[in-house]
């Protein structure tokens, strides 16, 4: 597999970093076991090959109800937000799936709420939005949140290169669960 190759989105605030991936990755999801996932909730892993690069957790009945197979059946675009906070810099990394799966079916929306009619509807500017040709609507599918330690920083003047470059770590797998540089800063403190 080639290696990925981002873009960074200008024009966001200096407190926010923002990349996504040029090339569409083939990600698998998979549903994880793991005694932190709380009741009612269950874990989804996110796969580039055999590594697992994020994991999130959702209602149980959200995961058994999700398209996973028709969802990720092509490679899919990554977009990587990230933030000041926690104990340095973190951020969600969403997948860019097919929109079709989550769109509300319009029959059962038109029984529920019959005075939408005289109402425009933000779905239909979204249609009537134009599209580059060939192109399909894109929703952000949230795989999960990454961290990178403050001590960790590699570009601590520029969250967008901060972004690329924790993104980049993750997916050729160079990078650490967060708990460990955590723990390992602590016992360093003492």
């Amino acid at each position: 597999m080639s290696e990925p190759e981002f873009a960074e989105e200008p024009g966001l605030p200096n407190d926010d970093g923002v990349t996504v991936s040029t090339t569409p990755l083939p990600l698998v999801l998979r549903t994880l076991e793991d005694d932190r996932v709380p009741a009612g909730q269950a874990g989804l892993g996110t796969y580039l090959g055999e590594r697992l690069i994020a994991r999130n957790t959702f209602p149980t009945e959200f995961v058994e109800r999700l398209p996973l197979t028709e969802l990720f059946s092509q490679p899919v675009p990554l977009l990587f937000h990230v933030a000041l906070g926690g104990p340095g810099i973190q951020g969600t990394l969403y997948a860019l799936v097919p929109s079709g799966p989550f769109e509300e079916d319009e029959e059962s929306d038109e029984a529920e709420e019959p005075w939408a009619e005289s109402v425009p509807r933000y779905e239909d500017s979204l249609e009537a939005a134009d599209l580059e040709e060939g192109q399909e609507r894109r929703a952000m599918f949230p795989l999960g949140v990454l961290v990178r330690v403050a001590r960790d920083r590699r570009f601590p003047n520029d969250l967008g290169l901060e972004a690329k470059d924790l993104l980049h770590t993750v997916l050729t797998g160079q990078s650490h669960e967060v708990i460990d540089r955590v723990l390992e800063d602590l016992l360093d403190d003492s």
